[in-house]
């Protein structure tokens, strides 16, 4: 006959102290999680249609050259590593060549981001604060201040640093295939490198996480042995990436645009203006987020690190967390510019940051009250903070028209603009006609599907103050009058140039002979800081005055 132990007052202590906790149920968290990921899914959708800005249109007119066939760097130049644009080459092949694409590419795959933060933040506070850390990332993610909307090489960035560090996690998780973890780890980060270079940061993340995990001085060459496999998987994915350039592209354009300019492009801001750069930026991105009305996230991440230190977890999480938040934050500096977008790298740090806010109430109510149910008061708080923010961005989360909402957060670049241009340009021309647009707005060519003139599809490094300035405007010109364009765009806008009063002017000289000889103007379109201007062309340009001094100026080849 089973023999029952005695009731005591300390198991009856023990029995009490044993409360249930709502959020100890997986199933409420994932179906929490599942919202989270939904609603920002679903926002995404909506805003599918919004017209590229100057960088989607370098990446997907790289793509569109990739899909072709060409090798990047051959028929177009920038600084970036060619990650982002066989990514965007990708989401054109699935999903078409269009902005909505692209997008619909980018909001499958932030989905996916904000599943990794999950999974990865599990490991650092409890289940609902990892919703939470997904939920910020995703809603923070979609911010119109920090660009989020557009497809920018950050969010490629985050999502294959994301998918390296939980894999590097997952090693610690079973004995099976330890050795193909290390090295797929390493080419994960390495491909968030090859998105665009600040990935970097990222990569030595993945290392401490090895290094925390592993060292042991009695153990040292087996930690040695296990970070050498990790770095062959990082090496080797660029290896990679540097012979197919040598045996099938221009290594020598490869090399001077991601290197020596590169390096020439860094140097740019003097150390000395450093600080101001820096504070500038950061005062940007704090106002930004007070006007857009996030501002009380913004504060709960700064105090979650403060309570990375406070909160009782081991030595090695809080080391891992800090190493996370520093590392993020390196992504966001290089060159100094502090740029509102560069900031999406920043952003799965924020999330857990915010998380470690709520987790040090969480604990308190498990640990001190001894009432777990009390965690849904810090979930609501977090609900209706978060949902403010939401509430603030309505109508550009959910009711605008995404020209008008283009036109409002850029102003005065002629992005909604290029679609109309385009669409005249691709009207007018056959296939192999080729344009030339002077200024930096690569999307045109690529809403117009025709082949630019020249490499030079930005014409930024053209008027930035560096050695190499004179030469790439010679070399612009060169193609150009090779490739005989039969459409010649002059983009008269600020923001197209950021030209200095001692940039080189040899490009604006010829520019003006050039066309004055071989072209005649027949589009004109103004571009206004708050409004959406039509075209101008045929007879309407004989009496029309143009509103602003920002113009895009249309030019037809003579017969």
């Amino acid at each position: 006959m089973k023999k029952h132990k005695p009731i005591t007052k300390s198991s009856k202590k023990k029995q009490a102290d044993k409360k249930i906790n709502i959020f100890e149920n997986n199933q409420l968290i994932y179906i929490l999680l599942a919202i989270a990921v939904l609603f920002v899914f679903f926002i995404r959708i909506r805003l599918l249609s919004f017209p590229f800005e100057r960088d989607e249109g370098e990446y997907a007119y790289m793509g569109k050259l990739i899909l072709d066939g060409h090798v990047p760097y051959t028929f177009a130049y920038n600084m970036k590593l060619p990650g982002t644009y066989f990514m965007y080459a990708l989401f054109m092949m699935f999903f078409g060549k269009s902005i909505v694409g692209v997008h619909l590419g980018v909001a499958i795959m932030t989905s996916v981001s904000m599943c990794l933060l999950f999974l990865i933040a599990k490991r650092f506070v409890s289940g609902i604060g990892a919703v939470i850390a997904s939920a910020s990332f995703g809603i923070l993610g979609i911010s119109y201040f920090l660009l989020a909307q557009a497809a920018h090489a950050t969010h490629f960035v985050v999502f294959f640093a994301l998918s390296g560090i939980f894999l590097t996690f997952k090693i610690y998780d079973s004995e099976k295939n330890k050795i193909l973890k290390y090295f797929f780890s390493g080419v994960l980060f390495s491909l968030a490198f090859i998105s665009k270079q600040s990935g970097i940061f990222f990569v030595f993340f993945g290392a401490l996480i090895i290094i925390f995990k592993e060292f042991d001085v009695k153990h040292i060459l087996k930690l040695i042995r296990n970070l050498s496999i990790y770095s062959a998987g990082f090496i080797s994915t660029l290896l990679l990436m540097l012979v197919c350039f040598y045996f099938f592209g221009d290594f020598d354009k490869f090399w001077f645009w991601t290197v020596k300019y590169l390096s020439a492009y860094g140097e740019q801001v003097p150390m000395s203006q450093v600080p101001e750069t820096f504070k500038i930026g950061i005062s940007s991105i704090t106002s930004g987020y007070s006007i857009s009305g996030y501002i009380a996230l913004w504060f709960m991440a700064l105090i979650g690190i403060l309570f990375i230190f406070i909160n009782k977890v081991s030595k090695q999480n809080k080391f891992l967390t800090f190493s996370f938040i520093l590392l993020s934050f390196l992504t966001v500096v290089p060159g100094f510019y502090f740029r509102n977008h560069y900031f999406i790298s920043l952003l799965p740090a924020f999330g857990l940051l915010v998380a470690i806010f709520f987790e040090f109430f969480n604990n308190i109510f498990i640990n001190k009250f001894k009432i777990p149910n009390l965690i849904i008061i810090s979930f609501f708080v977090f609900i209706f903070i978060a949902g403010k923010g939401v509430s603030a961005n309505k109508d550009y989360l959910f009711k605008k028209d995404t020209k008008i909402l283009c036109k409002q957060i850029y102003g005065s670049n002629p992005f909604v603009e290029s679609i109309a241009i385009a669409d005249f340009l691709k009207k007018n021309t056959k296939q192999d006609d080729k344009i030339a647009v002077l200024g930096s707005e690569p999307q045109i060519c690529f809403y117009a599907d025709r082949y630019s003139a020249t490499g030079y599809i930005y014409t930024y490094s053209l008027v930035e103050i560096h050695s190499y300035a004179l030469a790439m405007q010679k070399e612009m010109i060169k193609e150009i009058e090779r490739n005989k364009p039969k459409y010649f765009l002059f983009i008269n806008v600020g923001m197209s140039w950021l030209s200095r009063p001692n940039s080189e002017q040899l490009i604006f000289k010829w520019s003006n002979e050039y066309i004055t000889k071989y072209y005649k103007i027949v589009g004109l379109v103004d571009i206004l800081p708050n409004a959406i201007s039509p075209l101008i062309s045929g007879v309407q340009l004989n009496s029309y005055v143009p509103q602003s001094k920002e113009l895009v100026y249309i030019f037809e080849k003579n017969k």
